[in-house]
């Protein structure tokens, strides 16, 4: 197969796999700019007693015996603290927070609106699964604009649309950083 017809096919193939993310992004990331940003359906779920571990795997036990002594049947991945505030992710998804109130911890039963939902995915707070192709995502995204910009210069009628439309965009990026 010529170089050229084998990159189309690989640009292809990798744009197709990632098509949902490369059409979620913009999305939420847009209607963020613009203010929409979902709503959230919160209810206090149980109060605890006790002081949660520094160390995360001691903490994560900690936060497991609190969910099933108040009888919650409830699975998290992990915990992202930030002082008196914890939230178990992933948080695409009906989830709880905490939060420490002197000796007594308030679990809060959180039930994010779709947008939010959809939102918490292009943020990375989302499961682990997510997470691995969103990373994925970054470097493919970097392979498909190449191969594209790439295939774009070998088509002398593009050549110069091309460069003019990429010269544009990275004075706006240069003008926005300085």
């Amino acid at each position: 197969m010529p170089a050229r017809k084998l990159m189309i096919q690989i640009h292809l193939v990798i744009a197709a796999l990632f098509l949902p993310l490369l059409l979620l992004m913009p999305l939420t990331g847009t209607l963020y700019i613009w203010g929409a940003r979902g709503e959230d359906v919160k209810s206090e779920a149980f109060r605890a007693r006790g002081t949660p571990p520094e160390e995360r795997e001691a903490q994560e036990t900690f936060f497991r015996e609190k969910f099933r002594e108040a009888g919650v049947d409830y699975d998290f991945e992990y915990v992202r603290g930030r002082g008196r505030d914890f939230t178990f992710r992933p948080a695409s998804k009906l989830h709880y927070t905490a939060t420490l109130d002197g000796e007594e911890i308030v679990f809060t039963k959180v039930d994010p609106s779709l947008l939010t939902r959809l939102t918490e995915l292009h943020k990375g707070h989302g499961p682990v699964l997510m997470r691995w192709y969103e990373s994925i995502f970054g470097v493919a995204l970097i392979l498909v604009t190449l191969s594209g910009l790439w295939l774009a210069l070998t088509v002398a009628a593009y050549r110069r649309t091309t460069l003019v439309s990429f010269g544009i965009g990275a004075a706006i990026l240069l003008a926005c950083l300085l």
